[in-house]
């Protein structure tokens, strides 16, 4: 079966990449023939289309990416480039034909993780498989982010998902989301994709990485997507209750200046290099929905920090809240005044709610297929 999969691919945002990786990976070994799907507009098909992007922004498109490649790629651009390049297959579609050729082999459409549903971000049809056709739709793991859908945006999202024959969302908040706006589709609550491919997959993976330097016996990885102020007096206090003085910061694509003292900063990271350094760390503090992903599945003691306050109607924290509560890990949010917020976490029974998950979705993904 040939099987599109449409979610984001990374720029910058190690979550991203990892997540779209690892849904892509999973369905290669179960034995599809996957392509990936990056965004086009059939508007564009047009001959006036065509010739505006001609003029205006094919000379000046390449001329800039190849100015970047040349004299402004850093180390983690060109790393993440070649990680893209080497584990997808991606499928561009640039013309009326290409797009029906894409109809006519394509058997099922998924609609895949990350926050592609996330309306209070941007609505975009296309995440929604507005582009499919009649062919089978489904999700897994699609993430919107809130807790609701834009009420302005509503009827339009309604229809769009009607055409799904089953709906597999990341966050408990979000499967009622989307059953208050259609209870005919079968809908549930699943795994990150991340989650689909197990320790061993990962620490695999994480072998790839090339460092350009030596990584201390103990430290503290921070990856912070917010750039809140009181994120060093937080960290401070973590150090001395840890005995830990040695911190690695790798800056976030959102948070490139990010700048915290008497700590070592590395830009230069790639995925594989983002995975080793956290499957090394003593402790991983972050406020990122994947590096608490891949800490949960590499066993490893974390603490998370707040990313939004929690009255904002954008927040996106109901996400961490599902995510800790399903594995029995609130106690690890920093503001929990929890005692044993900096003891070493005991995996054995979460171990096994992530084996059991595994299985339950890829048999979630496998059904959804083909059923």
């Amino acid at each position: 079966m040939k099987i599109v999969l449409v979610t984001w691919l990374s720029t910058g945002n190690y979550g991203t990449g990892l997540q779209s990786y690892a849904l892509h990976k999973k369905l290669q070994e179960m034995g599809y023939d996957v392509c990936i799907l990056p965004f086009f507009a059939l508007s564009d098909f047009t001959l006036t289309a065509k010739i505006k992007k001609v003029v205006r922004y094919y000379p000046k498109y390449y001329a800039k990416l190849f100015l970047k490649r040349l004299f402004f790629e850093n180390k983690s651009q060109r790393k993440l480039r070649e990680f893209n390049n080497s584990n997808y297959n991606i499928r561009l579609i640039k013309t009326q034909a290409q797009y029906e050729e894409l109809l006519k082999e394509s058997d099922v459409f998924i609609a895949g993780s990350d926050q592609i549903w996330n309306c209070y971000h941007s609505f975009n049809p296309f995440y929604f498989l507005s582009f499919a056709g009649d062919k089978k739709r489904i999700a897994y793991a699609s993430s919107i982010g809130t807790s609701d859908f834009p009420e302005e945006k509503k009827d339009q999202i309604k229809y769009l998902l009607s055409k799904f024959s089953h709906i597999g969302v990341r966050e408990e908040t979000a499967v009622k989301a989307v059953k208050d706006l259609i209870c005919e589709v079968d809908v549930r609550q699943v795994a990150d994709p991340t989650f689909l491919l197990d320790d061993k997959h990962w620490r695999n993976f994480a072998c790839k990485a090339t460092l350009e330097f030596d990584l201390p016996e103990k430290y503290i990885l921070c990856y912070f997507v917010s750039n809140e102020s009181y994120t060093i007096e937080q960290l401070e206090t973590i150090k001395q209750k840890l005995g830990i003085s040695n911190v690695i910061v790798i800056p976030a694509k959102e948070n490139e200046k990010i700048s915290i003292p008497e700590t070592f900063i590395y830009p230069d990271a790639g995925p594989h290099e983002f995975v080793y350094i956290l499957s090394h760390a003593t402790c991983v503090c972050t406020d990122s929905f994947h590096a608490t992903t891949i800490s949960i599945n590499m066993q490893k003691d974390f603490i998370e920090f707040k990313r939004f306050k929690d009255e904002n109607r954008q927040s996106q924290n109901s996400r961490i809240y599902d995510l800790l509560e399903h594995y029995n890990l609130t106690a690890r949010l920093y503001d929990s005044q929890e005692a044993s917020l900096y003891n070493p976490i005991n995996y054995t029974e979460i171990t096994d709610i992530v084996e059991r998950d595994r299985k339950d979705c890829i048999a979630y993904l496998q059904n959804s297929i083909t059923g």
